[in-house]
């Protein structure tokens, strides 16, 4: 049924060729024994069940290890992931060499059609945009889906790949990257509009800077950056002080994981990639902690995630937003437009959030806010339903920014 939306725009520049992921049955088996010989640690005063306050308990991590070894199957996932177009695209960057960049798509066959770019953070994938991604399937047809949607994995994520390693990766290159794909999907004239949360909304910020073919950004992630400050007057709701408060006792108390990242990516890459329990403990716990506590991940979509880092080698790779701890640590972080339209959608169990009287202060260009009482750090997945409308609407106030009738054919 996705396959209908499968035609790429005739006025794409690349050569996208359609994509089918097949993990190799060899590399099933060799996950499977290594997952068996895999050693949990012994039990510790730190890793009894309880609140999470040290991290994953020791409980968790033997029921993962069971539930994945006897009832996971990776193949349903796949089929899943089949089922909607993928594609990949070689592209060529001036400081990273060549890249082969892969995405999920939804093509559209309506003229005046948004081109719509979704990006994932960490410890996700593109796969975090698969329920919207359905939801569109079911709700129009490729004559009257609004949008082009194009759900890429991040450059050095999941089955992106470089074939060179001229230069390290960074927010800045992987931005560009990212833009170069829309160039190349024919969408320089008529522009886009970028979402991110995470990782995603770094390189969202970037693009809407950088690149004039971006029109507008969305993000579900948004802080307080340094150097700004806001009046006296502009205060948090009841419920988004409670959200700020949880976002201080996390950064007291969650935040070493992003300092070893951010200092030694070279030794937690090598440890973390060394047999799928260890990348089960250290994935698992933010898929865990970084929730709605109401609501959490299901522990198959969980272990879906970490399989696809596994087998794709991803996390190795991914470590490049340690720029962006080092930016935290030094007191700087990266610009965003206080002129392009802006929307945000606030989920109050996300790890960093702005309340709307700041982000209405200090953002003149904000066309969208949404505050959600459910829903956390992985929003896509957690209330996809109200993660796509926010997005709609969004998209609906900035529509006047792609009126060109016929720009897209």
């Amino acid at each position: 049924m996705a396959d209908r939306f499968s035609a790429i725009p005739s006025k794409a520049v690349g050569k996208p060729v359609p994509f089918t992921l097949s993990v190799p049955e060899e590399a099933l088996n060799e996950f499977q024994i290594l997952l068996k010989l895999s050693k949990i640690g012994p039990s510790t005063w730190w890793n009894q069940p309880g609140d999470g306050q040290f991290g994953l308990s020791r409980e968790w991590l033997t029921r993962a290890q069971e539930t994945w070894l006897a009832k996971f199957d990776w193949r349903d996932h796949e089929k899943r992931i089949n089922a909607i177009p993928n594609f990949k695209i070689p592209l060529q960057d001036p400081e990273l060499g060549q890249l082969d960049i892969h995405f999920a798509a939804l093509f559209s066959k309506k003229p005046d059609a948004v081109p719509l770019m979704f990006l994932h953070g960490f410890p996700s994938s593109f796969m975090d945009f698969l329920p919207i991604m359905e939801t569109l399937v079911g709700k129009y047809t490729p004559e009257t889906l609004p949008y082009h949607v194009i759900a890429p994995s991040l450059p050095d994520y999941g089955l992106s790949v470089r074939t060179t390693r001229k230069a390290e990766m960074t927010v800045h290159r992987a931005a560009r990257v990212m833009h170069q794909l829309m160039l190349d999907l024919g969408f320089g004239e008529s522009g886009y509009v970028v979402q991110g949360g995470d990782l995603g909304s770094m390189l969202a910020r970037t693009m809407a800077v950088e690149y004039e073919e971006c029109k507008a950004f969305h993000v579900n992630m948004l802080v307080l950056n340094p150097g700004d400050s806001v009046s006296p007057s502009a205060r948090p709701t009841a419920e988004e002080q409670e959200a700020l408060d949880r976002t201080k006792r996390w950064q007291e108390t969650g935040f070493a994981y992003a300092l070893e990242h951010g200092t030694r990516p070279a030794t937690v890459g090598l440890a973390m990639s060394s047999n799928p329990l260890a990348l089960l403990a250290w994935i698992g716990e933010k898929l865990c902690e970084w929730v709605d506590p109401h609501s959490p991940l299901s522990l198959d979509t969980i272990l879906a995630t970490v399989s696809f880092y596994w087998f794709t080698d991803t996390f190795p790779n991914c470590l490049y937003h340690a720029e962006l701890v080092k930016k935290v640590m030094a007191g700087s972080t990266l610009p965003i437009s206080t002129e392009k339209p802006m929307g945000y959608s606030l989920f109050a169990h996300d790890l960093a959030i702005l309340p709307r009287a700041w982000a209405e202060e200090l953002y003149p260009n904000l066309k969208l806010f949404r505050f959600h009482a459910e829903g956390g750090h992985f929003a896509s997945l957690e209330q996809p339903q109200s993660f796509l409308a926010d997005v709609e609407e969004f998209i609906q106030l900035s529509r006047s920014l792609f009126s060109a009738p016929g720009a897209l054919v």
